[in-house]
């Protein structure tokens, strides 16, 4: 099965809706949430294609994920 952008959008989804407490720690900045956020969406991924993924779709689950916790950084900013 090939990589879609739904498919990357579920994973990143999945991530930061199962794991808020690590979310919290990377809008925080605290040091290895973001290797655990990451390797979280791209298990995530693989798991619904129901295969490992090229280091090129790892690059774009990656950047996916980075994308929407920057806009969740924004937004937190935004009200406070």
């Amino acid at each position: 099965m090939d990589l879609t952008y739904d498919s990357v959008e579920e994973a990143v989804a999945e991530t930061i809706g199962t794991n808020p407490d690590v979310v919290e720690k990377w809008l925080s900045d605290t040091p290895k949430s973001w290797g655990y956020l990451a390797g979280k969406a791209v298990i995530a991924c693989g798991r619904k294609l129901g295969r490992e993924l090229t280091k090129a779709e790892r690059q774009r689950v990656w950047s996916r994920l980075w994308q929407r916790l920057t806009e969740l950084r924004v937004a937190r900013d935004s009200i406070q």
